[in-house]
């Protein structure tokens, strides 16, 4: 059997060890829209220490490296929330 693009973009982000990670697919909003190259739309809420002094850009440039793989064939759109543990409280 093979991993759906939310399954495989969860493993990706494994390298950045969240402590909570939360992946929805939101394809079915953004379906037929101009511009998609046919890949999905993806909200990632992850919280880990990688993300611990780095800028909002920085971080989204984290989880974008996690990702590379499947930029752009199979995720066309990502929304992203990368927090530490620190901003939870």
């Amino acid at each position: 059997m093979s991993l759906s693009t939310q399954q495989k973009l969860e493993q990706a982000l494994q390298q950045l060890d969240p402590i909570q990670l939360q992946i929805t697919d939101d394809s079915h909003l953004h379906a037929g829209h101009a511009g998609n190259t046919g890949g999905g739309h993806f909200t990632v809420f992850i919280v880990s220490d990688a993300f611990a002094g780095l800028s909002l850009i920085k971080r989204h440039r984290l989880v974008y490296d996690a990702a590379a793989e499947l930029l752009p064939s199979a995720i066309h759109a990502l929304s992203i929330q990368a927090k530490t543990p620190d901003e939870l409280k």
